[in-house]
């Protein structure tokens, strides 16, 4: 642990005074789900608490699984140790994965990390602002020689035709239920797909070699979407880093650009660290690559582009932004998705008049739980910011409704922010 200068920790206070637990109390709960050898001492916890330390692995995620049994919602990584400091316990890992050369090699090495459950770490120890912008030179370039794919495990179209309709079921359900329920499965999908990748016989089948990486593309932003509901900020980007690198092998830039958007959205609840800037990130992407979407693609990422803009407070670049992605959807298609994030693009510019009616739209057209109970959350936000305190509770208890069971760090924690003191701003 890192002793630093002493910051208490009331977040871990707060929860530990709404269950009674006495430090004592977590310290014996800890130990229960702690493997032989790695159990801590009584007063570990009062160091957490009221000197700002943070527990390393595996005790980190131990005290998040235990507070979030008792408190019967999901208590994540960066919600207890987040705001502790940079180095409090957190591992630093090297941003090779942006410099490496971009090949079929290194798109592998990506992917293999990007399956392996690692250690927590902070999104502000990976990648500085301008390193993850400066990487659409690489990712929008040609697709490199699809190399390897000689070894002697047979890869058939019926194989890949399989991973594809396992990565959409898991989709569905993360969608529906959350990314926890998702995170493991879409990890252990991704694992196999690099075998495949690296003792495979494709060789001979380029175009089936290059779907493969495409494959294993989705189940890596897969697995950075549900580690970045969880909370698990680093660990999303560098699974998003590494869809973005199979994303270039496999010579899909629309599915680059989603991989982007996916992390924009996570940057733009989350924060943004080392100056990384969400809206520049996913512009500098659309302007390498908007021109390769088809149009109900791009019309989703300038709405995601409105929204960085919406929480920048940039209102001019929001409402450009969303100007474009309404014309830019394709008459008769599903609106439902573009109006959630237009809506909540104007409520974090204060807009609640324009906001409601998207968002109430999103709500009656998405099908995903997930983004119905998120949405529900930011709709009753508006409410009682507007000062209509029955609305708001009424439009809440559908999201709790919805998100009973749900093993969504995000959706959690929109809720547990609803549920305390009132904060100025749109959310």
């Amino acid at each position: 642990m890192a002793d630093l200068a002493r910051i208490r920790n009331e977040e871990l206070a707060r929860i530990l005074h709404q269950l009674a637990w006495s430090p004592e109390r977590l310290a014996r709960e800890v130990n229960l789900v702690l493997p032989p050898g790695l159990s801590i001492s009584q007063t570990a916890p009062y160091k957490w608490r009221d000197r700002g330390m943070v527990p390393r692995a595996p005790h980190d995620q131990a005290v998040c699984e235990v507070l979030s049994r008792a408190v019967g919602i999901a208590v994540t990584y960066e919600q207890l140790w987040g705001r502790m400091g940079s180095h409090r316990g957190a591992k630093v890992l090297s941003a090779r994965l942006l410099t490496d050369p971009w090949t079929a090699e290194t798109a592998q090495i990506a992917l293999h990390e990007a399956g392996l459950q690692v250690a927590p770490v902070r999104l502000t120890d990976l990648f500085r602002g301008d390193e993850l912008a400066r990487a659409v030179d690489q990712w929008s370039a040609p697709s490199p020689p699809l190399t390897g794919g000689t070894g002697a495990l047979p890869v058939t179209a019926d194989q890949l035709t399989d991973l594809q309709a396992g990565w959409a079921g898991l989709r569905r359900l993360g969608r529906a239920c959350g990314g926890g329920l998702v995170l493991e499965p879409a990890r252990a999908e991704l694992a196999m797909v690099g075998k495949l990748l690296e003792l495979g016989s494709y060789a001979e089948d380029e175009a089936l070699g290059r779907a493969l990486y495409g494959a294993a593309g989705r189940l890596a932003r897969l697995v950075g979407w549900a580690g970045a509901d969880l909370g698990q900020e680093a660990a999303a980007q560098r699974a998003y880093v590494a869809a973005l690198r199979a994303a270039h092998v496999a010579g899909e830039p629309g599915l680059a650009v989603s991989v982007v958007g996916s992390l924009t959205v996570q940057l733009t609840y989350y924060g943004a660290g080392r100056g990384l800037d969400p809206a520049e990130l996913l512009g500098a992407a659309l302007a390498a690559a908007g021109h390769l979407l088809a149009p109900y693609q791009l019309a989703r990422q300038l709405g995601r582009l409105a929204l960085a803009h919406g929480r920048n407070g940039d209102r001019v670049a929001a409402e450009a932004a969303a100007d474009r992605a309404w014309a830019a959807l394709p008459g008769g298609a599903q609106r439902a998705e573009l109006a959630g994030l237009i809506g909540c693009a104007r409520l974090f510019l204060d807009d609640h008049q324009h906001a409601r009616p998207l968002l109430a739209e999103a709500v009656a057209g998405l099908p995903a739980a997930r983004a119905r109970a998120l949405l529900l959350v930011r709709l009753a936000d508006s409410y009682r910011r507007t000062g209509d305190p029955t609305r708001a509770a009424a439009t809440a208890d559908q999201a709790r409704t919805l998100a009973a069971g749900m093993q969504s760090g995000l959706v959690a924690r929109v809720l547990r922010e609803f549920d305390g003191p009132p904060a100025g701003g749109a959310g």
